[in-house]
């Protein structure tokens, strides 16, 4: 059964609140030791969605989280979709790729609290990901046919991971896996030049092993 409308509006106004407090990321400049997006791959939605998501989920816990903040706020893009940006005001929305990988006051998020990335830090933690694969929602296929969507630039992808986090512990190196699933909006042409990220939607994640 779905929430009452007054607690739907007040999930959203909280929301929207911890938006506005969020002070502006300043954008990475190119950083050859950080994971990048090729130019081909930022010409298809495909590739695109594929690359981005491996850099979003290749983190590093020894070097600092603003860090790789900065290298996602530099892939953001906005859109005017309302099916995408929905009641975020327009002065916002360029703060909403950032906010939606790692606002935890309500979801998990792939981008781990700062205390939980400085903890992990100590532990020499770092992840890999692998077995990369996209898709296109149903959901989104269905909305395009029916004519919803008004901004020819915009897309969804899901995409599905499996992320390794690789930690030392008392000594001796530990692994552990885990299955992602993420999916997210991406703007393109013909709205801008190339492809960028405009918002996660969803985000699963769900531990598979450990050695």
């Amino acid at each position: 059964m779905s929430a009452p409308a007054d607690e739907r509006g007040s999930a959203l106004e909280r929301e929207l609140q911890a938006l506005r407090a969020m002070p502006p990321v300043r954008a990475a400049l190119p950083h050859t030791r950080a994971p990048s997006i090729s130019a081909a791959a930022k010409q298809h939605p495909d590739l695109y969605a594929a690359e981005f998501t491996r850099m979003l989920l290749t983190q590093d816990f020894r070097r600092g989280r603003d860090e790789h903040i900065a290298r996602i706020a530099s892939e953001s893009a906005t859109t005017r979709e309302p099916l995408v940006v929905g009641l975020v005001p327009e002065d916002l929305r360029d703060k909403l790729a950032v906010f939606s990988v790692t606002d935890s006051s309500t979801r998990a998020t792939p981008i781990p609290s700062a205390a939980e990335w400085g903890r992990l830090g100590t532990l020499g933690g770092h992840t890999t990901v692998s077995d990369v694969r996209v898709s296109q929602p149903e959901a989104w296929t269905t909305a395009v046919d029916a004519g919803r969507i008004t901004d020819p630039g915009i897309t969804a992808r899901t995409v599905t991971a499996t992320v390794t986090s690789h930690t030392i512990i008392d000594g001796q190196p530990q692994t552990s896996a885990a299955s992602i699933e993420i999916t997210a909006n991406f703007e393109g042409p013909p709205s801008r030049p190339q492809w960028g990220f405009v918002t996660a939607v969803t985000y699963t994640r769900i531990a598979t092993g450990q050695t």
